[in-house]
């Protein structure tokens, strides 16, 4: 085994904005195709077009096809600004129609492989277990670990039909955890009888259906193995040999607080290697990554029949993809064309859930309507489009900062908060601002509340009584909910527990 092989165990991160052949940006993802020959880039923010430029560059002159890779759990909007974004996966089950969550899937995958992306990062196979869960919440299809199962099937069914490639995750399960694995190691204090149980369902059927790769978490479970699951063979062996997976297996990202607080990038990566990890993505320092596999080869603590294992699965995964770009007219006529925006249109106004109105409160009637967007960070208006579809009189924002005497002249016919309160990576938490709380408890018989995030804050809202959930701040989901408050039904079930 050459040791320039090594790199292929390696996905680098990349943002796909306008960069000139001679720009750092561009001269950096060149050196780690050529000099490190890396197995593959992952897409975060970026624009279409030069995202696709850039793929078509970095193919022509790779060694090897890269496996391209973005994480686009709620559609190529996810990253792509430009394109539609689709409604979150909890959003999916809320309407209970399985064969969405298979037409989001291969819808995603066909957008995503014009850009010459075949390596969707998704779905998400967690039950959301814990209600303060600030990382995974409404990006899981719900709380009942069979029902998971059903529409991850779909979803995987959906995206590999178009020939890319699907990954499961977070294995063994990120559901039941209440701390950000972007900031620090969760602790999953569970056996290996409750795992069966709950967890690992929706893995089990995503192995059963054929997905292509299996992404494992940055989270620990003390009774299996103390260390993180990223670097347990343990957990690894779990899903070799007891799941039967035998596909690719991918870390989550390297730099995130779980590991990157634990380990260098050269000892993480090592240690992922020997507990069974085929690629790493996203470490901290690649270059160093890289170089303490090299030194761990040489010294003999990994061997090369490990290392081989895994260029063998990662060169089996890069066969099944199609490696190209569309080109610029294909792209402009078929990603985001109107039949699939109408797609996700239709999955938002079929997600939408009324949990109560008590008062008859809907649909609003009065003129006099005054709209609160309440973050629980400080951010620019989420909600803008949601606030362009109600007309308010009056708009207000609130957010962790905003004192009581802010919102005490806050008044009108009805008030409408609408709650733009959801997983955040690196958020660390989904809190409702106390200003709001007190805000809603003043006006409680005039208020209607609607979540464009987690469900789950219907709790601390008891005493609001019109809620509506939307599951997150997509603009088709703003658009549908602000349609139910007009008086359009509202035929979503709930997913989880209130």
């Amino acid at each position: 085994m050459p040791f320039d092989t090594l790199g292929q165990l390696f996905i680098i991160p990349a943002f796909g904005r306008y960069m000139s052949e001679s720009s750092r940006a561009y001269r950096e993802l060149v050196r780690h195709v050529r000099e490190n020959d890396i197995g593959g880039v992952i897409w975060f923010q970026s624009n279409v077009y030069e995202t696709a430029f850039i793929n078509a560059q970095l193919q022509s002159i790779a060694k090897e096809k890269l496996l391209i890779s973005a994480d686009l759990e709620a559609g190529i909007g996810m990253r792509f600004p430009e394109a539609t974004w689709w409604p979150s996966a909890m959003a999916i089950a809320a309407t209970g129609d399985v064969a969405l969550a298979e037409a989001q899937g291969r819808i995603t995958a066909r957008d995503a492989m014009l850009l010459g992306i075949d390596h969707v990062l998704a779905p998400v196979c967690d039950v959301n277990v814990d209600p303060r869960n600030p990382v995974i919440n409404t990006r899981s299809f719900g709380e009942d670990p069979h029902d998971v199962a059903r529409y991850v099937t779909a979803f995987i069914n959906g995206v590999q039909s178009e020939g890319a490639l699907a990954t499961a995750k977070h294995f063994p399960g990120h559901g039941d955890t209440h701390v950000d694995s972007h900031l620090t190691l969760p602790v999953l204090e569970v056996d290996r009888a409750r795992l069966d149980r709950i967890e690992l369902v929706p893995f089990r059927a995503a192995v059963e259906a054929g997905v292509a790769s299996v992404m494992i978490g940055h989270l620990s479970l003390p009774s299996i193995d103390p260390a993180p699951a990223t670097i347990s063979k343990t957990i690894i062996d779990i899903l070799r040999r007891d799941l039967g997976f035998d596909g690719l297996v991918v870390t989550d990202a390297f730099d995130m607080g779980g590991i990157a607080s634990h380990f260098d990038a050269g000892e993480a990566a090592v240690r992922a290697i020997e507990a069974g990890e085929d690629q790493i993505m996203l470490s901290a320092d690649t270059d160093g990554a890289i170089a303490g596999v090299r030194d761990a080869v040489r010294s003999g603590r990994i061997t090369r029949s490990r290392i081989d294992e895994s260029i063998e699965r990662i060169m089996a995964a890069k066969k099944r993809i199609r490696g190209r770009v569309a080109s610029q007219e294909e792209i402009f006529r078929s990603l985001d064309c109107a039949e699939h925006v109408a797609i996700a249109e239709d999955i938002a106004r079929r997600a939408i859930t009324l949990v109560r109105d008590d008062r008859g409160l809907l649909p609003l009637r009065s003129d006099n309507i005054t709209a609160v967007v309440v973050s629980d960070f400080p951010e620019e208006n989420p909600l803008a489009d949601a606030v362009r579809d109600l007309k308010p009189r009056s708009v207000f924002m609130l957010d962790a900062r905003s004192r009581d005497d802010e919102a005490e002249t806050i008044d009108g016919d009805v008030i409408v908060l609408l709650l733009a309160l959801r997983a955040k990576s690196y958020a660390g938490r989904i809190a409702l601002p106390p200003a709001a709380k007190r805000l809603a408890e003043r006006h409680a018989a005039k208020t209607v509340a609607v979540s464009f995030g987690s469900p789950y804050i219907a709790r601390e809202l008891e005493f609001v009584r019109t809620f509506v959930c939307a599951y997150g701040i997509q603009p088709v989901m703003q658009t549908a909910a602000i349609r139910v408050l007009r008086g359009a039904d509202a035929p979503g079930v709930l997913p989880v527990s209130l």
